[in-house]
């Protein structure tokens, strides 16, 4: 299946910065972004989960033309997860639950979902804690359950690695590979050694412009 397809797609904050994508092709795929900061990469990420919204020729997602009409039903097939972690005031428990709740998943799934990518996650002892009780990697990882819990087709992760220690790289890693086979990703890192390890094709970006280097 093709994930996306974007042809000239153009997004600008007031006038002072310019995303301009001439093309974008993505199978079912792990695929990395690399670039300075202030290149575009996030703006990029934020527009392919259709969180913002640019001008575009074509832009097909799951090989549907993204429109006014189908953009709400579409982006619940993607999530974004932010560089720095975000979490509601609330239990781990519920952090990770949301977006199943938002789902309207049955009381019993949740339960049984997030139990278990806690478990992938090293989470299981701290889904009673409330987000002001973890340590900056703990948090990362209930972000990153919550976002592999309702199986997207697509996530985007923007600098994953960031602040991570070993263990939850380690944890990430194999998370990662667990879900190759049913979940495509777009990963924003300086790290281009760990990136060529896991993407099939890297992109490189700057001045809002995006350039392949790997594939």
């Amino acid at each position: 299946m093709n994930i996306y397809s974007v042809e000239q797609l153009r997004f600008s904050y007031d006038g002072k910065f310019t995303l301009f994508i001439e093309k974008f092709e993505m199978g079912e795929s792990c695929v990395g972004l690399v670039g300075p900061s202030g290149s575009g990469k996030t703006t990029l990420l934020l527009n392919l989960a259709l969180l913002l919204k640019g001008t575009w020729k074509k832009f097909q997602f799951l090989e549907e033309d993204v429109t006014e009409t189908n953009m709400e039903r579409l982006r619940r097939r993607v999530t974004y997860v932010a560089q720095h972690p975000i979490l509601l005031r609330r239990t781990v428990f519920e952090n990770i639950a949301y977006p199943l709740l938002l789902r309207r998943i049955s009381k019993e799934k949740i339960t049984e979902r997030v139990e278990m990518i806690a478990q992938l996650f090293d989470l299981k002892d701290l889904l009673n804690k409330k987000p002001w009780q973890l340590s900056g990697g703990q948090a990362k990882r209930a972000c990153l359950a919550r976002a592999f819990v309702f199986e997207p087709k697509v996530i985007l992760l923007d600098e994953p690695t960031a602040d991570l220690d070993e263990k939850s790289r380690r944890i990430l890693n194999d998370v990662l590979r667990i879900y190759s086979d049913r979940t495509s990703f777009i990963i924003v890192s300086h790290e281009i050694d760990w990136l060529s390890d896991l993407c099939e094709k890297i992109y490189a970006m700057n001045d809002g412009v995006l350039k392949g280097m790997k594939s």
